[in-house]
C-alpha cells in the first residue's frame, strides 16, 4: 500500500476554503496518512501545521532575489517543491494540493500496479498561451535534458491542474540535475528564480510533470479527472459541484467579476 501525505501551502486569503479542502481530500482520497498545512501561522485545527519559517529560505530572501516582483507567486511554488525535503518524517509520496481546491468525488492517486497517477490540464491551444511558452522556456533553461527526451505527444499538454503527486526521489533527482547543470554552485531555489521568464514565468507543477515524463517515463500513468475552475466558494451550493472530481475556487476570477 502506497501511503500519501498531503501538503497544502496556505495564505490568509485561503481561509474560506481551507477546511473544506482538508475535509474533501480526507474523505475522497485513499491511503492518506497525514495532512499538513504549510503557512506562516496556524489557520486550522483540522490538519497538522508546519511553519514556513522552517524552510531553508525566507519570504524576504525570495523578495530580495526578485526585487519585490510577484514574490508570493514564486514563494508558494518553492514551498511546494521543498516540502518533501523539510517536513520531518514525511512520506515518499506527497500530494501537493492548492488551498482553493476541493475534492468532491472518490479519486485514486496510484494505479493497481503501483504507478503514480496524473491528471492533465483542460486548457486548450497551449501553443498560443504566453504563460505556457514562457514557463516552458524557463524549464528548458534550467533543465536542458528535458528538451532532448520530451515525448512529442505532450507538446501541447500541461500538467497544471491545481494538485500533483510528488515523489521525494523524483524531487531529489530534479534538484540535483538543476544544480549540476547550472555550474554556479547556487542552490536550486536560487537557480529556479534567477532564470525565470518575466514576472510569472515559472510553473512548479509543469516543471515536475515535464521532468517526470521526460526523464522517468516508466514512473507514471495518466488518468483524467473532471474538474472546474470557478470563482467564489459558496458552501450552500456545493451539492451542484458533485459531478466534478474537484473544483478550484480562484480569487482572481472573483476580482475579474
Amino acid at each position: 500500500m502506497q501511503l500519501i501525505d498531503v501538503v497544502i501551502p496556505a495564505h490568509e486569503k485561503d481561509l474560506p476554503t481551507l477546511d473544506y479542502v482538508i475535509t474533501g481530500i480526507k474523505k475522497n482520497a485513499k491511503n492518506i496518512r497525514r495532512i499538513i498545512v504549510v503557512s506562516k501561522e496556524k489557520y486550522t485545527d483540522k490538519a497538522e501545521w508546519f511553519d514556513e519559517a522552517l524552510y531553508p529560505f525566507s519570504y524576504k530572501e525570495i523578495s530580495d532575489i526578485l526585487g519585490g516582483q510577484r514574490v508570493g507567486w514564486h514563494y508558494q511554488q518553492l514551498l511546494k517543491l521543498y516540502a518533501c525535503l523539510v517536513i520531518p518524517d514525511i512520506s515518499e509520496n506527497i500530494l501537493i494540493l492548492d488551498a482553493d481546491t476541493v475534492f468532491y468525488r472518490s479519486v485514486e492517486f496510484f494505479s493497481p500496479e503501483g504507478l503514480p497517477l496524473y491528471n492533465l490540464s483542460k486548457d486548450k491551444d497551449l501553443d498560443q498561451s504566453e504563460f505556457q511558452q514562457t514557463t516552458f522556456k524557463h524549464i528548458i533553461k534550467i533543465l536542458p535534458e528535458i528538451e532532448r527526451y520530451f515525448p512529442h505527444k505532450f507538446l501541447n499538454v500541461s500538467g497544471v491542474c491545481h494538485h500533483m503527486l510528488f515523489q521525494r526521489h523524483i524531487i531529489e533527482d530534479l534538484m540535483k540535475k538543476v544544480e549540476n547543470t547550472d555550474f554556479s554552485g547556487g542552490k536550486f531555489y536560487e537557480i529556479f528564480l534567477k532564470n525565470r521568464e518575466g514576472t510569472c514565468g515559472v510553473a512548479e507543477y509543469n516543471l515536475y510533470f515535464y521532468f517526470l515524463i521526460s526523464c522517468h517515463p516508466k514512473n507514471y500513468q495518466i488518468r483524467i479527472l473532471k474538474y472546474k475552475n470557478t470563482a467564489k466558494f459558496n458552501p450552500w451550493i456545493e451539492r451542484l459541484r458533485r459531478k466534478y472530481h474537484y473544483c478550484s475556487y480562484h480569487s482572481y476570477m472573483c476580482e475579474e467579476g
